[in-house]
């Protein structure tokens, strides 16, 4: 990939008295992230680099560190205990760590994000996809955790969201292999209707490899079977990664989407949420929904019941199809 970077992100506006965050990259060898630290620094963002666990650590007790860059293995004295250690040192309650590692295995991101972690990359990484993550953490957005919900407490009550769910079930349970991609469409079609959006989404993922593929949009049956490649899509990889609901209230407030509209000139573009699929007790895919103007967090009611339709979607798709085919392609390039 190149090193030059597309157009100039903006995360807020540039002042002359004060850097608007900080980031630090703690790693046996800095010199990996002289690109991006010369990227944050024109966005007026500070960044320092060590490669000793004490110094590190030293370094956000005393100052308010807003992301921190984190090599797994660097603290030489298990490979969660560093990452556990900055959410008892740091200054900032709210740092969030992103780690890096040559280790990339599903049971590994999983210890690693227990251990305080808010984000998984792969070694060797491309510049600009961490670049991007790091923008993305920097940036406003509401999350919430799933993985202890208790969705037994937050049934759906409303009727018509009720019959949503209902419905989705019936037409699944009567789908045949050759229908299954139409029956999908008219599901997501139906969800986007109630909730006012113009695209919702279904994309499996590998995790490990740091692939997808759409599998379903509402608003285009022919959209399917599409790959994509993870590093542009940040969000998703931090839903994957955590399990964590997401919500981007205001993309022209967001460092990285605040453009979007002008790229997705085919639909308007004003909040995006994003959700994890479960699957046999993993996380396969997300749901993504665009709404064309900003909005809050919807009741949880409604995230319940997004959070069934879309695994209930997944329980119906040929899931190792799906992600061989992911793994072919991912390889393939």
């Amino acid at each position: 990939m190149s090193e030059k970077r597309g157009s100039k992100l903006k995360l807020l506006k540039k002042t002359d008295s004060a850097y608007v965050a900080s980031v630090i990259f703690a790693d046996f060898s800095t010199a990996k992230f002289n690109y991006i630290s010369e990227w944050l620094r024109k966005e007026n963002i500070h960044t320092e680099a060590v490669t000793d666990p004490a110094k590190f650590l030293k370094r956000i007790e005393q100052e308010h560190v807003s992301v921190a860059v984190v090599n797994l293995l660097l603290g030489g004295i298990g490979p969660f205990e560093l990452i556990s250690s900055v959410r008892e040192h740091s200054l900032n309650p709210d740092i969030k760590v992103i780690v890096i590692s040559r280790q990339v295995h599903r049971v590994n991101i999983q210890n690693t994000i227990r251990a305080g972690a808010n984000d998984f990359i792969g070694e060797p990484f491309q510049n600009e996809g961490l670049f991007h993550r790091i923008l993305y953490h920097l940036s406003p957005k509401k999350e919430i955790s799933l993985e202890n919900w208790d969705f037994e407490a937050n049934k759906v009550r409303s009727e018509k969201w009720l019959n949503l769910l209902l419905w989705t079930l019936e037409t699944l349970s009567r789908t045949t292999q050759e229908k299954r991609h139409e029956s999908f469409c008219e599901i997501l079609k139906k969800t986007a209707t109630l909730l006012g959006s113009n695209r919702t989404s279904v994309v499996m993922v590998d995790v490990e490899k740091e692939a997808g593929v759409v599998m379903a949009s509402s608003d285009d049956p022919n959209f399917y079977d599409y790959p994509l490649a993870l590093v542009n899509y940040p969000e998703i990889m931090h839903v994957i990664h955590t399990g964590q609901f997401v919500l981007i209230d205001n993309v022209s407030a967001h460092a990285l989407t605040k453009d979007l509209e002008a790229k997705v000139r085919t639909i308007k573009i004003g909040s995006l949420m994003v959700f994890p699929i479960w699957y046999q007790g993993l996380i396969i895919g997300v749901m993504t929904v665009r709404i064309p103007s900003a909005m809050d967090i919807p009741s949880r009611e409604v995230i319940s019941l997004l959070q069934a339709i879309a695994n209930s979607m997944a329980a119906h798709a040929n899931v190792n199809v799906m992600l061989r085919r992911i793994y072919n392609e991912y390889n393939a390039k």
